[in-house]
C-alpha cells in the first residue's frame, strides 16, 4: 500500500539543475585538460566529516528501505574524476542515513543520546561535554587521525544489528549510482542529510557465513561526503507525517555547524518530483561528486573538545 503524505505540492521547491551537467563537465574535461593536470570540473567536491555512525561491511544492495516510512527518494550520484571529468567506473559508494525519527540502524537504542526523541547528542547540549560514554578521550577514530577535539567524532558502539537505510552500490559506465531510500529525517544539532563514502580497489565477499548477502571490504577511500537538500523543501516536509512525529526543533542549515563549516551549500542535491501531480509518489535527488581517486581525504570534524557534530 502506498503511504499517504498530506503535503501540498505547491509548497515545495525543486532544483533546476540536474545530471544534464554531467555531460557538460565531461566535455569540458576532454576539451581543456590536455594533460596539464589542471582541474576543470571544479576543485573537487568538499569533504565532510564521516560522523560516528558509519558502519563497515554493509550490504551490497540498491533498495535500503526495509519498510521504513517516509517520502520515497531515488538518490542518484554521478562520480567523476576531478581533473578530467571522466566517469569513475566500478567505484563503490557506501550510503547511510537516519530514518524519519532521526534513528540510525545499529544505534536505535541510543535515544538518550539524542538519536531520536531522547535529547541532543553530547556536545550539542551544554550539559554534556567530552567524549561519549565508554570512550577514552585520546582514542582515535578508526585508528587514524588526531585525538577527539581535533578530528572526526569517535565511532559509537553499536546497540543492535539492524541494517535499514544503509547499503553499498557500484558506479556504472557513466559513473552513476542509484539508491532507493526515503527522505532522511533530522535530529538535534543536524539538519537533514545523507552520508556517503567513495571507495575503490576493494573486493566483494559474503557478508556472513550461511548468508547470500554480500558486502564490499577494504579498498581506498578517496572521498567522504554528505548530501543536503533545498532548505525550504526539507523544512516543509518535516511538518508532515511521519516526520512530524519527531517532536524536536528541526536544526536548520544555518544552525548546522557541519553544513556551515564544511561547505554544505556546495553539496545540495537537485530535486524533481517523480509525478508532479502526486508528490507523495516520491522525488529524485541528484548530486554530481568530483573526486581525486588517488588522494586520501584529511580527517574533517570537530574544532574543539566536546564539540561533537554528527
Amino acid at each position: 500500500m502506498r503511504q499517504k503524505l498530506g503535503f501540498d505540492r505547491r509548497k515545495f521547491v525543486q532544483g533546476s539543475v540536474g545530471f544534464a551537467l554531467v555531460g557538460e563537465f565531461q566535455r569540458a574535461g576532454r576539451a581543456l585538460a590536455l594533460g596539464s593536470g589542471t582541474p576543470v570540473c571544479n576543485t573537487g567536491t568538499s569533504e565532510q566529516e564521516v560522523g560516528p555512525y558509519y558502519l563497515a561491511n554493509e550490504l551490497v544492495r540498491k533498495d535500503l528501505r526495509e519498510g521504513k516510512l517516509g517520502l520515497p527518494l531515488q538518490l542518484k550520484l554521478a562520480v567523476l574524476e576531478v581533473r578530467t571529468c571522466k566517469a569513475l567506473r566500478n567505484t563503490a559508494v557506501d550510503l547511510w542515513h537516519c530514518d524519519a525519527l532521526g534513528l540510525y540502524a545499529g544505534f536505535t537504542r541510543m535515544d538518550g543520546m539524542g538519536m531520536g526523541p531522547g535529547g541532543p547528542p553530547p556536545g550539542d547540549d551544554p550539559r554534556h561535554s567530552g567524549p561519549p560514554p565508554d570512550r577514552d578521550p585520546q582514542e582515535q577514530h578508526d585508528g587514524q587521525g588526531p585525538p577527539e577535539g581535533m578530528g572526526p567524532p569517535p565511532q559509537m558502539h553499536t546497540t543492535d544489528q539492524s541494517t535499514f537505510l544503509r547499503g553499498i552500490q557500484f558506479t556504472d559506465e557513466q559513473g552513476k549510482v542509484e539508491f532507493a531510500t526515503v527522505f532522511p529525517g533530522c535530529y538535534m544539532g543536524r539538519t537533514n542529510h545523507i552520508h556517503f563514502k567513495v571507495r575503490a580497489g576493494g573486493r566483494v565477499i559474503r557478508r556472513e557465513e550461511n548468508s547470500d548477502g554480500k558486502t564490499y571490504v577494504e579498498g581506498h577511500t578517496s572521498h567522504i561526503g554528505q548530501v543536503f537538500f533545498p532548505e525550504a523543501f526539507a523544512a516543509e516536509l518535516m511538518r508532515q507525517e511521519p516526520y512530524a512525529k519527531h517532536h524536536i526543533h528541526r536544526t536548520t542549515q544555518i544552525e548546522d555547524d557541519v553544513f556551515q563549516d564544511q561547505q554544505g551549500a556546495a553539496s545540495i542535491a537537485t530535486l524533481r518530483a517523480i509525478d508532479a501531480k502526486h508528490p507523495a509518489a516520491g522525488y529524485v535527488a541528484e548530486l554530481i561528486v568530483t573526486v581525486d581517486p588517488t588522494q586520501t581525504p584529511d580527517p574533517v570534524g570537530m574544532r574543539g573538545p566536546g564539540r561533537s557534530r554528527f
